[in-house]
């Protein structure tokens, strides 16, 4: 099950591993049975880290999300677990946490839930509204979002809502925007806990 990312040999407080069967051993123990006799599983999932642990597998962050992803959904299927809705895993930082270790919080959502609101959430604690105007990011001081990493353009990249979908897109950037590890060529929808990297930094969507 757990392949990729979660076999590299980091040195980091937090294997990419314990993550992988804290996810697993989640989805077991939030299982709940529904009206017509199937086992339903959570589906959406928040990681908390220690901010060190966290930085240590912050070059790492976008692809484990996305194996995360994979081995929740495998995990559902040799389980006979029903999900209501899209598997989405994020990882966030946590103070009080103490170094290596983890903890998670997880919901059973919808894939039909409405989304009436959408935030970016920055590194240091920051959130950004999405609101009527574009999000930009870049290294420019005027940018809504302003990193300064020579990794990003002045005008790296926006998020936007339009008919009540969120979507990124990347602005003619010299080294290129991902979501969840996969380069972003055209706008690209945002569901809740994608994570947008631009250069060194991440920033996690959340739909409200």
């Amino acid at each position: 099950m757990f392949e990729g990312v979660f076999n590299r040999g980091l040195r980091s407080a937090v294997r990419p591993i314990e993550i992988g069967r804290r996810l697993v051993q989640e989805m077991d123990d939030k299982r709940t049975v529904d009206a017509k006799s199937r086992r339903v599983a959570p589906n959406h999932f928040v990681v908390r880290l220690h901010p060190k642990d966290h930085d240590e597998l912050s070059d790492f962050i976008g692809p484990l999300e996305v194996e995360l992803v994979e081995a929740a959904k495998e995990y559902a299927k040799e389980e006979g677990y029903h999900l209501r809705g899209p598997v989405t895993v994020s990882l966030t930082t946590d103070d009080s946490l103490k170094s290596g270790r983890i903890g998670i919080d997880s919901k059973i959502r919808t894939s039909d839930s409405p989304v009436s609101e959408g935030v970016l959430s920055v590194p240091g604690g920051k959130t950004v509204r999405i609101g009527e105007q574009p999000i930009v990011i870049g290294r420019q001081p005027d940018c809504d979002i302003v990193f300064d990493d020579p990794n990003i353009s002045r005008r790296h990249a926006e998020v936007r809502v339009a008919a009540g979908e969120f979507t990124v897109a990347d602005l003619g950037s010299t080294n290129g925007t991902k979501v969840n590890g996969v380069e972003v060529s055209i706008a690209r929808a945002l569901r809740d806990g994608d994570i947008i990297t631009l250069g060194s930094n991440s920033i996690r969507f959340e739909a409200k």
